[in-house]
């Protein structure tokens, strides 16, 4: 499979978002708002001293300060905004075949669906992990799921074939 290289002449579109690129948007923006909300929701609760890693086995493997917990959501807003930019600029992404005037717009929609849901999945990836972290400090819990780290890659990486599957038919 060869990528088409961002220095080709490309249409640059301007095409709105549909409505299932909204809906994601809704609930990237709600799940950033979960991660912020969790850190307020628990401070008052927390211990002072509260996982900061998780090994592959899911158990906590490092500790820290409660402020530690703003980590997570910092990053997660910072993913959320990073993506958003980026999504702006599909032109210049690389892409599963050539990219003409006939098919941009196809590919560029996908491209930005793509974008979108690995936005979601990450995002609502953090909030799991900082509702964990907060559960083991609490002591309600003992760690991520053994099948955390499967899964979430099973999920990402299937996100990326179905992309590349759909973006090649399109072609």
């Amino acid at each position: 499979m060869s990528l088409t290289r961002k220095n080709s002449k490309r249409p640059v579109l301007k095409l709105p978002l549909t409505d299932w690129e909204k809906g994601l948007e809704l609930l990237s923006v709600l799940g950033v708002l979960f991660v912020f909300l969790l850190v307020y929701q628990s401070w008052g609760v927390l211990p002072d001293r509260i996982p900061t890693h998780f090994g592959f086995t899911g158990q906590p493997n490092a500790w820290g300060n409660k402020e530690s917990l703003f980590f997570l959501p910092l990053i997660a807003l910072a993913m959320y905004l990073l993506l958003t930019i980026v999504s702006i600029f599909p032109h210049t992404f690389n892409y599963p075949g050539k990219i003409t005037e006939e098919n941009a717009a196809a590919q560029y929609i996908m491209a930005r669906y793509l974008i979108a849901v690995l936005k979601v999945e990450t995002i609502w990836l953090f909030a799991y992990i900082q509702w964990v972290t907060i559960e083991v400090a609490l002591e309600k819990a003992t760690g991520l799921s053994n099948l955390f780290l499967p899964i979430v890659m099973v999920v990402m990486v299937g996100t990326i074939i179905v992309y590349v599957y759909k973006a090649r038919e399109k072609r």
